[in-house]
């Protein structure tokens, strides 16, 4: 999860709330992306999260990098806001009311295991995400979760 502290990630978090605000008409500033384009054109998977008074209240993301940065930040933070079914879309009032969290994914890599204690074994908790596939059935697992 990228924070406040990382310039790069301070980035990622004013595209995402400034790509919500637009969208529920709310002004704001413009992000200053024009010097960041080098890494923001590049593409990348991330996914955003919108917690609300400590709970989840919005999430997307993408498990690969296909689109640049700029551009899965924003498609996924208004996916979170407006599209999750979990929840009615994000309205103007709310914005304020929202923490917004940015994972930026690595290229997924398979993990090779025998049993669950070998599993475990491997994962680095709060760097280590996880995919968990079983015939049409997938999930998906954050660093943070």
């Amino acid at each position: 999860m990228v924070g406040d502290n990382d310039p790069e990630g301070r980035i990622l978090l004013q595209i995402a709330r400034t790509a919500i605000a637009r969208a529920l008409h709310v002004p704001c500033a413009a992000v200053a992306v024009e010097e960041h384009m080098s890494w923001l054109s590049k593409p990348g998977a991330t996914f955003v999260t919108l917690i609300q008074y400590g709970e989840l209240r919005g999430c997307a993301g993408s498990l690969k990098a296909y689109d640049p940065l700029l551009e899965d930040v924003s498609n996924n933070a208004l996916l979170a806001a407006l599209h999750d079914p979990r929840f009615l879309p994000l309205v103007k009032d709310e914005l304020d009311t929202i923490k917004i969290e940015v994972s930026l994914l690595s290229q997924l890599q398979p993990l090779n295991f025998t049993s669950e204690a070998d599993a475990l074994a491997q994962l680095r908790p709060n760097i280590d995400g996880i995919v968990l596939e079983y015939e049409l059935h997938r999930s998906t697992f954050l660093p943070q979760v």
